[in-house]
């Protein structure tokens, strides 16, 4: 898995250009399902098996990302943000701005220290006090290159091994469910009922790809796989979250916009179960994901999600477990594969 991941990671694509994602993302699953098509807002829906019930696995493709707003006199480059990101997190970065004549490499610049007052130094920066240095002397030579108002911003990031089975890159929020779900897709051979895997567009900017594609599917029941906080690093309280890495997937039982529907949760519990497999459990009250729009949409939709641990999320140093990543995919195929007990 961990080679599908670090594939993943490395299509530059952020929420709104999620096209290099995609085409990845169908290599891989090609000839592993009866079909698939990409509807109107960019979603990706494959199909396997046929009959009842339907089952709706969603991930999102989309990541964090930049855009350029306005470049000035001096070539100098303002963005706006995509995304939530900690800006905090932003002074220091490189980047790779997507331009009409490729990619080009930039850094966010800010005011040396050496020349900050007191005042100064104790304030965070901000977003809109920040900028681009691609280098260019003036306007004109960044628009040779290619670049524009418009043009969608990477993070520049090295997929990296750590010690044991963890990895460090930016964007596994969410390449990470994404591997998940294209491996899970290819392990299902028999089960009852049709699964639609449901690679979706900017979740980052609203939650918008899951709630058309639910719509147009309408499926009996869906489970979205995303990354979740972990509380095992020095800056985080148990109480705030008492997720470690290691540990195996997690369910979410609340989130900022829903609770998971009872029957959600016992027919993950009962998979889980059913593989002797630990689990562990997510209240949360800020923050959302996929799992909390369908059942607001049609006439209400069973769902629930289901994380892998992922520290330092929406930094350029995420860290995951691989470990995490397969014990979640076989709790996946589990699932979809005693799906028809419960829906």
């Amino acid at each position: 898995m961990e080679t599908l991941l670090k594939k993943l990671v490395d299509a530059n694509a952020i929420s709104g250009f999620e096209d290099n994602i995609r085409e990845v993302i169908k290599k891989e699953i090609s000839g592993h399902v009866n079909g698939f098509r990409v509807d109107k807002v960019g979603n990706l829906i494959a199909r396997k098996g046929s009959g009842k019930p339907i089952i709706m696995l969603v991930g999102h493709m989309d990541v964090l990302g930049l855009m350029v707003k306005y470049i000035d006199d001096k070539g100098f480059i303002r963005f706006e943000m995509v995304g939530g990101w900690d800006e905090r997190v932003l002074p220091g970065q490189k980047v790779r701005i997507h331009g009409s004549k490729g990619s080009l490499v930039g850094v966010i610049g800010s005011k040396a220290i050496h020349l900050q007052d007191r005042k100064e130094e104790k304030l965070p920066y901000k977003a809109k006090d920040l900028f681009i240095d691609v280098g260019a002397s003036d306007r004109k030579e960044v628009e040779k290159a290619g670049v524009g108002v418009g043009d969608y911003i990477t993070r520049y990031s090295e997929f990296n091994k750590l010690l044991g089975s963890k990895v460090t890159a930016a964007g596994f929020d969410n390449r990470v469910g994404c591997s998940v779900l294209i491996e899970a897709t290819k392990q299902l051979k028999k089960f009852k009922g049709t699964l639609y895997t449901v690679w979706t567009v900017q979740e980052e900017t609203g939650l918008v790809g899951v709630r058309g594609s639910v719509f147009g599917v309408n499926p009996d029941v869906v489970l979205a796989v995303d990354v979740g906080l972990p509380g095992d690093s020095p800056e985080t309280k148990p109480e705030e979250s008492d997720v470690k890495l290691g540990k195996g997937p997690v369910l979410t039982l609340k989130d900022a916009l829903s609770f998971i529907n009872p029957e959600v949760k016992k027919w993950v519990l009962d998979a889980a179960k059913k593989l002797k497999m630990d689990m562990q459990y997510s209240v949360m009250s800020g923050g959302a994901a996929e799992g909390s729009m369908p059942a607001i949409i049609r006439e209400g939709i069973p769902a629930g999600s289901l994380e892998v641990p992922n520290r330092y999320m929406h930094t350029p140093v995420e860290v995951v477990d691989i470990n995490d990543m397969k014990q979640t995919v076989k709790l996946v195929v589990e699932c979809v594969k005693t799906a028809d007990n419960y829906f």
